[in-house]
């Protein structure tokens, strides 16, 4: 009995480092057409929409509405076919792709899309692209949807539940920041509704593979990208703009140094198909959110943010000087 407990965080550890979002077998075929591209980049969109927009906020705003969100997703997708063309670029596979992909992913949205990175400066080029984007959606929320079905059940279900209260951990400064806060059935429909989703788009993704080679469409979504900041600095010039494409370009030579480039392999997306209800069993997290949401709010009344926006600040920010010190270091 002592043996395996202490051997299980080692186990769980390998588990969770043998994922890998590029190289894992995968009996599917490569895609033949760059439009093959297109339902991945929206499905990721819509998983990181789901977690960068309804879990950080926890209940809907007073602008919640299908168009914004129809509006929201397609933003997250073009941002993330961009951040799939500088995977497949690079070689670099399982959770350092996760990670650094939704660095990636945090600099883009919150630099380009709507332009909060800039607010707080310097603080919010870590909070929240990296200690949201990169650490939550990216990397345990990514994890989460397409490597938890290839764990043990047991290890599923308590990584669920660990989500799902941290999601209702991190509710609870919300109170305090927008007064009034909905009902329970308001958030079921915002946090669980809108998540019904999310296994749908990772039955999908357990049935594609990338292209070998970044497309037209991750290509295209780049450049799309790169005029939105060009056009940004021209009509509203400030040197601090410079600092995303810094630190933009910073991680992709990190992803490119770390990855396996020259590999000319089609890529899969986690690993052999899960069965339907594992991808199910996602669902438990946003139900553990809402309902604890609400009963925190109803019996503590909100709290402050700092302490948990100091805690993945300081290690998002830490994971990401890490990776690039690797990449630094790396005798290639």
């Amino acid at each position: 009995m002592s043996r395996r407990i202490e051997g299980w965080p080692v186990a769980f550890y390998q588990q969770y480092r043998q994922f890998d979002l590029m190289h894992p077998p995968n009996p599917l075929p490569a895609p033949s057409t760059s439009w093959a591209g297109l339902p991945i980049a929206l499905c990721f969109g819509f998983i990181a929409f789901w977690g960068s927009e309804n879990l950080f906020w926890s209940a809907p705003t007073d602008a919640f509405s299908l168009v914004e969100v129809l509006m929201t997703v397609a933003a997250y997708s073009l941002v993330v076919a961009a951040v799939l063309g500088a995977v497949i670029w690079s070689g670099l596979g399982g959770w350092r792709a996760l990670f650094l992909g939704g660095a990636l992913l945090g600099w883009l949205v919150e630099g380009v899309i709507v332009g909060t990175a800039y607010e707080a400066f310097p603080f919010q080029l870590i909070w929240t692209p990296l200690a949201w984007h990169a650490a939550i959606t990216g990397l345990v929320l990514g994890g989460i949807c397409r490597a938890g079905p290839q764990w043990r059940l047991w290890w599923h279900l308590l990584a669920l539940l660990a989500f799902g209260l941290f999601g209702a951990g991190f509710a609870q400064l919300w109170p305090l920041e927008r007064g009034t806060m909905p009902d329970i059935a308001a958030v079921v429909v915002y946090l669980v509704g809108v998540g019904l989703l999310i296994p749908v788009c990772n039955l999908l993704l357990d049935r594609q593979r990338l292209p070998v080679t970044p497309s037209w469409l991750h290509k295209g979504a780049a450049a799309v990208l790169a005029v939105i900041w060009v056009v940004q600095l021209v009509f509203a010039p400030t040197i601090l703009r410079l600092s995303v494409p810094i630190l933009i370009g910073v991680t992709l030579w990190t992803m490119r140094r770390l990855g396996q480039r020259g590999q000319a392999l089609p890529v899969p997306l986690g690993g052999p198909p899960a069965p339907v209800w594992r991808h199910v069993l996602f669902l438990i997290a946003p139900v553990v959110t809402s309902f604890g949401a609400v009963a925190g709010w109803e019996n503590i009344g909100g709290t402050e943010i700092w302490p948990i926006a100091l805690l993945t600040s300081a290690f998002g920010g830490g994971m990401w000087l890490w990776l690039v010190g690797s990449a630094l270091w790396r005798k290639r």
